[in-house]
């Protein structure tokens, strides 16, 4: 672990966490809900449904709701006051510093650009004794295509990498699209580029998991999006695409963006929750726990993925390892995960959207590309994962020691 205090790494001890966050996902799960509302309305939405309306008008039966909701909400309180103080804090020993050796690999798998110290750190150790430094690179975009992300992002951003590329000895891009984009950096930038290996991420999915339906608004046919809810992800298409459906007279599915709420795309929110035109067309589940995303992707008609740019793009082969028919951007990365099992549009165009989407409202063709998905479709499993980084280490060993 990297202690910002002093800039130095030490041991860590994880059982600790990794206990910690399972008892308390155990002890959450019953709790976890997609609405944006308080517990007294979340109660009050599950139980309407067994209530019958006689009794919902009853002066009586209310008060008795009320009382037994109460109830809960105290239970609930006494809870979240127990775990309040719950943190996830490694345990470390200062006797335990941790200094790395001349023959040491040291893989970082995180994003180190969240506090640049760490990279320092690890240039200076590097200088001072001369070990291997491998690092994951995921994507480029902030630096090649800044209008894309918040503008407070370019320059630490940019900065470590600029570092990371000069310190490391090897780099694993997690596309061919990363790849270039790494090239494009260190050619702008006049860097030397490194050895670079690229991997694949997994996206197994655990076929014996819960499949809970997240929210009650969501109807039997649906379209479903996966992803952050941001300027970069590319939803405002959508909107525009459901536009033009109805100015078409072309009578689209529900859309069901399963995604948080993040930086430059108030606008869409705003136009999405405030045009009476798709009410109830298009709904958005900030909050959605895994069991909840799990049965969006096994109930939808097929999933659309209408991004800008990516590094990799996870939604797109979650689409497909459950049997669903994915329609994409045709940009970046997207392409190499999944080549001609889906179907593709420019991001700039709800035409060509528009016309992917309706092609594949024909119940017979989407069930032939079901099948054809289902036959040929690879999933990659961690340990594969694990296995191309292994590999790729151990080939950057046997190159230095020739």
């Amino acid at each position: 672990m990297f202690s910002p205090k002093d800039s130095t790494f030490y041991v860590t001890n994880f059982t600790d966490i990794y206990e910690k966050v399972e008892s308390t996902i155990t002890a959450t799960k019953a709790l976890d809900n997609p609405q944006n509302a308080s517990l007294k309305t979340k109660l009050k939405y599950h139980l309407r449904p067994y209530i019958p309306a006689r009794i919902r008008r009853s002066a009586i039966a209310r008060q008795i709701a009320t009382k037994s909701i109460a109830m809960a909400m105290r239970s609930y309180n006494r809870a979240r006051l127990a775990t309040k103080s719950f943190k996830i804090i490694p345990k470390t020993s200062s006797s335990k510093c941790m200094v790395f050796q001349k023959d040491d690999v040291v893989l970082i798998l995180g994003k180190p650009w969240d506090n640049p110290n760490i990279q320092k750190a690890l240039a200076k150790q590097k200088s001072e004794t001369g070990f291997k430094l491998v690092q994951i690179v995921y994507d480029l975009i902030i630096s090649l295509q800044p209008q894309l992300h918040h503008p407070s992002l370019f320059v630490p951003y940019t900065q470590n990498m600029f570092e990371a590329i000069s310190d490391s000895d090897l780099l694993l891009p997690i596309s061919k699209s990363s790849a270039r984009d790494l090239d494009k950096f260190c050619k702008r930038l006049n860097l030397r580029v490194p050895k670079t290996e690229v991997i694949r991420i997994g996206d197994e999915i655990n076929p014996n998991g819960n499949f809970v339906k997240p929210d009650e608004r969501i109807k039997d046919q649906f379209i479903a999006c996966v992803g952050t809810i941001e300027i970069r992800k590319n939803h405002m298409l959508l909107y525009y695409v459901y536009k033009l459906g109805l100015e078409k007279g072309i009578n689209l599915p529900q859309l069901i963006i399963v995604g948080k709420r993040g930086w430059l795309s108030g606008d869409f929110q705003y136009l999405v929750e405030n045009d009476p035109a798709i009410k109830d067309k298009v709904i958005i589940l900030d909050n959605v726990n895994d069991a909840g995303l799990s049965w969006v992707y096994k109930n939808c008609l097929f999933t659309v993925y209408p991004s800008i740019y990516e590094g990799w793009g996870l939604p797109v082969a979650e689409s497909l390892a459950y049997g669903k028919m994915c329609i994409a951007s045709n940009r970046s990365s997207i392409p190499e995960i999944a080549g001609d099992l889906i179907d593709y549009f420019s991001p700039y165009s709800a035409e060509e959207c528009l016309t992917c989407i309706t092609k594949y409202l024909q119940p017979d063709l989407l069930n032939s590309e079901e099948q054809i998905i289902t036959k040929n479709n690879k999933q990659t499993s961690w340990f594969q994962t694990f296995q191309q980084v292994h590999t790729a280490i151990i080939s950057l060993e046997k190159t230095e020691k020739v």
